[in-house]
């Protein structure tokens, strides 16, 4: 072809023709689908990347400079063209080892399954340039993966690879979303192809099954919530982003997994990209003893690796905790009491709480009085608080207790979050197979890829569902708002009641110096470090009102805005109380029944052991399956004065 002259003198015919070639030869290049675009300034993308930043949803991963990202000038010196390549990926983990007690698995996002795919699409780009170079000696070509300047879905979309799902995928007609995207920019004016005009409809799957609710709205995502982004972060993670990475490794693919797109789809045709099932769900433990150098030899070549073996470490300490497998806590509290680095120990400290038992208490006020980091220490003191509070000492093995469950761990792997003491772990992904644990990429180092079993059977802690009432959001997320809380005398005794701005999150039996302790620690691990509690009477005087009401036989519901905080179980658990009609009495067996978990009865008693608010959800209605009280927080004396107050307003009736 002749060589053109600031852009005139090509026939159009020509270039036609070496695009059809192109397309032609993608799939010997290695490329699965192929699209052209205009290499016109990305001026839309320019708006939603600054509102992006000015709400502070940006994971820090990304290139800061805007212009860069929408301008394909600043990147090449004669733009003419874009063009985008995607090669799709494998969704599925065929012969997937299975965690078992004392060997439990963590999971890596299918990102890190097989060759890491930035070398890849690199490859495949390179031979692209050389078939255009090929015919075209003069092309300038500049090739980009996702740790490039442009946004690879903004190329993708404007090509005709896919639509934007609302999971901010690109979504592609054949493929799905599992694909990994590249593009080009050249000096060659290729005309460009016609964007997808399919879309998502109604469908709000990936929005309603995220962990953390970071897609706060269709297309629009926090990645500073994003499990993928979590996984990769180098720091101390609250509570509630420890539960909800399950046993996530790197990567989160929920978003992906719950797609109706995705239905059906699997891309093993590129054999660099099979995974190894032993990397990609690695044992845990084995994790914790990896010197840089052995990490490296196992895990380098995966793009799991860039951030160094640190982030997979902590989440492995993460993941064993969530697993509750007593074979753990030996070498949980090796890290706790050896480990130099203290993102390791203070980590170590939740896990250990998790588990709990006597030896864990022990192992926790061992370290306490060795500990200098003030923030371990920290996550000392509140794995303590765990023990004591919620944790019951497991009976030994060859208790009468245990008989029938003789093959049954504390924690039934991959079965469903109780976080109250139950011997169920983590919620299975909606439509993954109850032992998966998913992965969505939260545009967090990997454009596209994501990680879970779609369905494989892969057993696995998969994330507590988010549930927007119950979810916290992360400390450094947090306006500066104190907790406020007031005194209350009452005919039961006093009272405690604490409030946020969203509404009364406490209500504790006795006074302000009897719980403030309590009180204090359980604020520090829902609302932050830096929760102040203040004491402010008018703003708790309506709370106030309406329980007075109550306990006086005068209010038989309340209308109050309630600020729940506990696992997403726990709500629900929280949630089925506060419609047990006035005076009624039933079991945690009912209870089980009507979160759809008829078998987890104590799972539903621990939730309810830890109801922070008694009195407005009515725990004291509920007991034993003989009809018999069972323990209530503020007493069974108290329970009956209020199962009393109750049936003497239900008899003036009559």
């Amino acid at each position: 072809m002749e060589k053109r002259a600031g852009g005139e003198g090509t026939h159009t015919a020509s270039w036609e023709a070496l695009k059809q070639e192109i397309i032609e030869a993608a799939p010997s290049l290695g490329i699965d689908d192929i699209g052209f675009a205009a290499a016109d300034p990305f001026l839309s993308l320019r708006v939603r990347l600054e509102q992006h930043r000015a709400k502070g949803y940006e994971s820090g991963f990304e290139e800061p400079d805007l212009d860069k990202r929408t301008y394909p000038a600043l990147s090449h010196e004669d733009p003419q063209s874009l063009i985008a390549i995607a090669v799709a990926y494998p969704s599925k983990l065929e012969n997937a080892p299975k965690s078992e007690p004392g060997r439990t698995r963590g999971m890596m996002a299918r990102s890190a399954w097989g060759r890491d795919y930035h070398h890849v699409l690199r490859e495949a780009m390179q031979r692209l340039i050389a078939f255009i170079k090929e015919r075209v000696p003069w092309a300038n070509v500049v090739d980009m993966v996702d740790t490039g300047v442009l946004s690879d879905r903004a190329v993708a979309h404007r090509a005709g690879i896919g639509f934007q799902g609302k999971n901010c995928m690109i979504i592609s007609p054949k493929y799905g979303s599992w694909i990994y995207l590249g593009e080009l920019i050249t000096n060659i004016p290729f005309a460009p192809d016609q964007e997808v005009q399919e879309d998502c409809g109604d469908c709000t799957r990936c929005i309603d099954a995220c962990p953390t609710g970071a897609l706060v709205g269709p297309g629009e995502l926090n990645a500073q919530r994003c499990v993928s982004f979590l996984t990769q972060t180098k720091g101390l993670l609250t509570e509630e982003f420890m539960m909800k990475i399950g046993n996530r490794l790197y990567g989160c693919d929920t978003c992906q997994i719950v797609c109706p797109k995705n239905k059906g789809k699997h891309w093993p045709h590129h054999d660099q990209l099979q995974p190894d099932p032993e990397k990609a769900k690695p044992l845990l433990l084995p994790l914790l003893d990896l010197s840089n150098r052995q990490f490296k030899e196992q895990f380098g070549e995966t793009a799991a690796a860039w951030r160094g073996r640190g982030p997979i470490q902590r989440n492995a300490v993460i993941a064993l905790g969530n697993f509750k497998d007593e074979a753990a806590l030996p070498k949980l509290i090796e890290v706790l009491g050896s480990d130099p680095r203290p993102v390791m120990r203070g980590t170590a400290a939740w896990s250990i709480g998790r588990i709990g038992g006597s030896a864990a208490e022990e192992a926790l006020l061992a370290a306490q009085t060795l500990e200098q980091d003030e923030e371990v220490l920290e996550r000392i003191s509140l794995a303590l608080s765990e023990v004591r509070e919620g944790r019951r000492p497991r009976p030994a093995k060859g208790d009468p207790s245990r008989r029938g469950r003789a093959s049954e761990p504390d924690v039934r792997l991959g079965g469903s979050e109780a976080g109250a003491g139950a011997d169920e772990v983590a919620q299975g992904e909606a439509g993954a197979g109850a032992d998966e644990v998913a992965q969505g990429e939260a545009g967090a180092g990997a454009d596209e890829v994501a990680q879970g079993e779609a369905g494989s059977g892969a057993d696995e802690v998969a994330p507590t569902q988010a549930l927007r009432a119950a979810a916290p959001p992360a400390p450094a997320l947090l306006v500066a708002e104190p907790l406020v809380y007031d005194e209350m005398q009452s005919p039961i005794g006093p009272l405690v009641l604490t409030a946020s701005g969203s509404g009364l999150c406490r209500v504790d039996f006795g006074t302000f110096d009897d719980v403030s302790a309590k009180l204090t620690l359980w604020a520090k691990r829902w609302f932050g470090r830096g929760a102040e509690i203040v004491r402010r009477p008018d703003s708790i005087k309506p709370y106030k009102k309406q329980l007075f009401e109550y306990l006086t036989g005068r209010r038989e519901g309340f209308d109050l805005p309630l600020d729940l905080r506990g696992t997403p179980f726990q709500v629900e658990v929280w949630r089925a109380l506060g419609q047990i009609g006035y005076g009624e009495k039933v079991s945690y067996k009912h209870i089980a029944e009507a979160v759809g978990r008829p078998t987890a009865v104590r799972a539903v008693g621990g939730a309810n052991n830890r109801n922070p608010l008694p009195l407005i959800l009515p725990c004291h209605r509920v007991v034993g399956t003989n009809g018999k009280l069972v323990g209530y927080a503020g007493g069974l004396d108290i329970k009956e004065k209020l199962l009393a107050i109750e049936e003497r307003v239900l008899n003036s009736r009559i």
